[in-house]
């Protein structure tokens, strides 16, 4: 039995990071149109001083102009009306 449990933790270890989606962060004071290109488009909008999780990675997310990709666990954020991978 102890086996078994070590190996599932040791499993769930290594498979958390592919797991995780990629997160937007908007530090701006104000909202932004936003366009997401995952395995699909969409667009939206994100308010201000909020964190969303965009899909499973790899994203582009384009806001007024500004792109940047981001992978599986990845941060992107939107400061100063422009977005970048942190």
């Amino acid at each position: 039995m102890k086996i078994q449990v070590s190996v599932l933790l040791i499993a769930c270890t290594l498979a958390g990071p592919s797991l995780a989606a990629v997160k937007l962060i908007n530090k701006d004071g104000s909202a932004h149109n936003i366009k997401i290109q995952c395995s699909s488009t969409s667009t939206g909008s994100i308010q201000s001083n909020t964190t969303r999780d965009i899909g499973k990675g790899p994203c582009t997310v384009t806001v007024s102009g500004s792109s940047a990709k981001g992978s599986d666990g990845d941060t992107l954020v939107i400061k100063g009306g422009k977005v970048a991978k942190q």
